[in-house]
């Protein structure tokens, strides 16, 4: 009779990464997070530079 193998533990789990995924896998949520600050930042930008233009034309 084989003598039973031990059995694994997990030693550590580190969320969000895998390390048998590309770094491109790795990485996509900072492509997300980024792409949707932008998409926050670049209208309220532009509303406020706006709003400051009409101001000064009105003066």
């Amino acid at each position: 009779m084989a003598p039973k193998s031990p059995k694994g533990r997990v030693l550590a789990v580190k969320m969000g990464i895998n390390p048998n995924s590309s770094s491109l896998g790795a990485d996509l949520s900072f492509f997300i997070f980024g792409a949707t600050a932008l998409a926050v930042l670049f209208p309220s930008m532009s509303l406020l530079i706006g709003k400051r233009r009409r101001e000064k034309s009105k003066e």
